[in-house]
C-alpha cells in the first residue's frame, strides 16, 4: 500500500596501541542514489490478499508490486512515507527495505525533480491518516497508491490517473478479494476509479530503476 554517525576520527589515531572495538556499522543513504519524492515499491507476503492485489492488476507480469510509498527526508534522516498498518506513517528507511526479501530496490523516478519534491513534501499533510481498507477514493482514509496518487496532485491537476478498478482474474473474482470484501462487509468496489501500485510503475511519467540495497544503506563515507 514512498536513505534510508559516523567512526570517530580518535579511532584512526589510535592504530596499533589497541584494536578498536567491534562497532556495528551506521546505515545512511548515499544521496546520489535516492532522490525525494521517488516512488519505492515492494512485493509483501501478506497471504490471499497480497496475491489478490497482484493478480488482479493488468501489468502484474511486468511490476508485480502490492505496496509503494514515497521516499524523503525528515529532519535529515531518510524515510519512507507510506499508508500500512492502519496509518499513514514515515517509516525509517532501512526498516522499509527489511519487509521483503529481495535484493534490489525497486525505485521509481520522475523526470521533473521539482515535482518529486513538491510531491515529497506534501506527501506528510497526510501523516495520520486511516488506512482505506475498502480501497475507495473520495473519503480522509487513503490506501498506499492513493497515498501516492495524492500527494502528486499540483497545480497542473494529478501526475497519475485513476482507472476503473477490476478485482477479477481469470473471468471471476478473485477468491482472496471475495474473502477480504466478506470480512468488511462491503461490496466489492468493481469498476470504481482506483490507481494501484504496478499501474503507477507502468506510468509513462515514471522511470523504473532497480539498486541494490547494499547500495543504498552504505557506511557513511567521511
Amino acid at each position: 500500500m514512498r536513505c534510508f554517525p559516523f567512526v570517530p576520527l580518535l579511532l584512526c589515531l589510535i592504530g596499533c596501541r589497541q584494536p578498536p572495538r567491534a562497532t556495528p556499522a551506521p546505515v545512511v543513504q548515499r544521496v546520489p542514489l535516492l532522490r525525494e519524492g521517488d516512488i519505492l515499491f515492494q512485493l509483501l507476503p501478506c497471504g490471499s490478499l497480497c496475491d489478490a492485489i497482484v493478480e488482479t492488476t493488468p501489468c502484474h507480469d511486468a511490476y508485480a508490486f502490492n505496496h509503494c510509498g514515497i521516499f524523503r527526508y525528515t529532519d535529515g534522516k531518510p524515510v519512507v512515507v507510506e499508508a500500512i498498518g492502519g496509518t499513514v506513517r514515515e517509516t525509517p528507511l532501512v526498516f522499509f527495505t527489511q519487509r521483503d526479501t529481495a535484493t534490489r530496490l525497486s525505485v521509481g523516478r520522475l523526470a521533473h525533480p521539482a515535482i518529486a519534491e513538491a510531491a515529497a513534501r506534501k506527501s506528510r499533510q497526510y501523516l495520520g491518516r486511516p488506512y482505506d481498507d475498502a480501497f475507495l477514493p473520495g473519503d480522509s482514509a487513503l490506501y498506499c497508491s492513493e497515498l501516492i496518487w495524492e500527494s502528486y496532485q499540483g497545480p497542473a491537476g494529478p501526475v497519475f490517473s485513476l482507472e476503473p478498478m477490476t478485482f477479477r482474474s481469470a473471468g471471476r473474482t478473485h477468491p482472496g478479494w471475495v474473502e477480504y470484501y466478506m470480512k468488511l462487509n462491503a461490496a466489492i468496489p468493481e469498476g470504481e476509479p482506483g490507481i494501484n501500485p504496478c499501474g503507477i510503475a507502468g506510468s509513462e511519467e515514471v522511470t523504473m530503476m532497480a539498486i541494490p540495497k547494499k547500495e543504498v544503506l552504505a557506511p557513511a563515507v567521511p
